[in-house]
């Protein structure tokens, strides 16, 4: 479906019916400009992150999996964690 719209002298864009019907209520877009002309609206997932949905063992558990993917450290020279080379 090809629909040209206007953007008014006060910047307001007015999508025609057609259009509004096909997108359901309360969905969120994100707005991209490519070039001078053109707005891309992308649909952007409702999905909520990790921490909004989990319980608390599971953000524990994942917090254990971070903790043990660093197990090496920092890869720092233990001469560099010396207290008097910090400050050099």
């Amino acid at each position: 479906m090809a629909v040209i719209v206007e953007i008014s002298a006060t910047g307001t864009l007015q999508l025609p019916p057609q259009i509004l019907q096909a997108i359901q209520p309360n969905t969120r877009f994100r707005i991209e400009v490519e070039e001078e002309n053109r707005l891309i609206l992308s649909p952007v997932s409702s999905e909520q992150p990790f921490w909004a949905t989990a319980t608390p063992e599971e953000r524990a558990e994942r917090w254990h999996q971070w903790v043990q993917s660093h197990k090496n450290g920092p890869n720092l020279p233990d001469e560099a964690l010396r207290r008097e080379n910090i400050y050099d």
